[in-house]
């Protein structure tokens, strides 16, 4: 572990999140069900995931938050007043839309949500040709997938201040600025075009497959007008998910979902989720972390300057490793600390010691020693002979 500065040991006292808790509270988990999540979704205070089952609130059915929360980031991105033309143009199709709801087609009503702005035919057509599993009809493990893309591409830490952890004032400027030069220079939405030119060549860029007469492309018009993707290749190119209602972020000739844009640029938290915009952060694991935020995954204790144990991923204290995950000796039956020697062999564990680790009939320390395990008799010796006579 590497940290910018010294830590002082102390512990961390979570401060109430800003995302309103209670509004959330209860939703159970589609992963999990309510067993393992028993009483549904508890946030944790800056974590992002359920205290209960630890896993992430999308996992969970919270679909009018992510349906609000989704709003806000579209709204942060998009505006009447962009120096950008197509930004500006595509805000008109939302607003347009928005003011139409209600006198949607029958067809486009089956679904939770469809580009603004197309014709029927070519509306039907590109949803027709969006693989079975995402399409997102109303009800359907497809609208699951995109709550969940939602939330996962586009978080709304990433757009809003408001709903990040306690940042400072510089922090707040620095974020200010990324998401503008991020907004100006990288955002986009894909363009849907149906083929009706016979002599035009349309080439997908991601399968180089033709799309023939009649066929739908996307286009993205940052990566130059001649680049066009079949709607199921319009996807990151980091995590190769299809683009959550075509918004793209393109750099060096490649498209990308909001995090993986973000990633390129800014560190990420491997606690809370949100980009990092302090000059001083802990890295540990190959993440990285906010300082006040590297702290053991059960019980928030500040690990800064104090050994860890991690586990998938996550840092333990010495305590709650001992507690949750130790192995116990074989021996004495006594948990050995994660920090002590132990032996194994065949699934089972010793402290590596003399009173331990020694032969079940004459007591000898078999440390270093030659040895012999009994299937029947369970127990380790010295001998044969040691074997026989127990």
């Amino acid at each position: 572990m590497s940290t910018s500065s010294e830590d002082g040991v102390n512990l961390h006292i979570p401060r109430k999140f800003k995302l309103g808790h209670e509004r959330n509270a209860g939703a159970p988990c589609l992963l999990c069900g309510p067993v393992k999540c028993e009483g549904g979704l508890d946030l944790h205070f800056w974590r992002k995931i359920c205290k209960t089952c630890k896993c992430k609130p999308e996992e969970h059915d919270i679909k009018s938050v992510e349906e609000e929360a989704h709003k806000l980031v579209v709204h942060s991105l998009f505006s009447e007043n962009s120096p950008v033309g197509h930004i500006r143009d595509y805000f008109r199709k939302i607003e347009e839309a928005n003011k139409n709801k209600g006198q949607e087609s029958e067809y486009a009503k089956q679904y939770a949500w469809v580009p603004p702005g197309l014709q029927q035919g070519v509306l039907m057509k590109y949803m027709e040709s969006l693989p079975p599993e995402v399409k997102p009809k109303v009800g359907s493990d497809g609208a699951k997938y995109r709550r969940k893309q939602m939330m996962y591409q586009l978080p709304i830490h990433d757009h809003d201040e408001n709903y990040c952890d306690s940042l400072s004032e510089p922090e707040k400027a620095s974020m200010r600025q990324f998401c503008d030069d991020r907004n100006q220079n990288a955002l986009g939405v894909g363009d849907v075009r149906e083929k009706t030119n016979p002599v035009s060549k349309w080439t997908c860029h991601r399968c180089s497959k033709n799309i023939n007469l009649g066929e739908i492309a996307v286009f993205a018009s940052r990566a130059g007008e001649n680049k066009c993707w079949h709607p199921g290749c319009f996807v990151c190119s980091v995590c190769n998910n299809i683009l959550v209602d075509l918004i793209y972020f393109f750099k060096d000739g490649a498209i990308y979902c909001g995090r993986h844009y973000a990633e390129k640029y800014k560190p990420r938290c491997a606690a809370c989720d949100e980009l990092i915009f302090s000059r001083e952060y802990t890295q540990a694991e190959d993440r990285n972390w906010h300082r006040k935020h590297f702290c053991c995954y059960e019980c928030d204790l500040d690990l800064g300057g104090l050994l860890y144990v991690a586990r998938d991923g996550h840092p333990h204290c010495m305590q709650c490793y001992n507690r949750l995950y130790a192995k116990k000796c074989f021996d004495c039956h006594e948990i050995i600390n994660a920090d002590a020697q132990r032996i194994e062999y065949e699934g089972e564990f010793w402290h590596a010691n003399d009173a331990c680790f020694k032969c079940g009939m004459c007591r000898r320390s078999l440390i270093g020693k030659q040895f012999l395990r009994h299937p029947k008799k369970n127990q380790i010796f010295c001998s044969t002979e040691c074997a026989k006579s127990y």
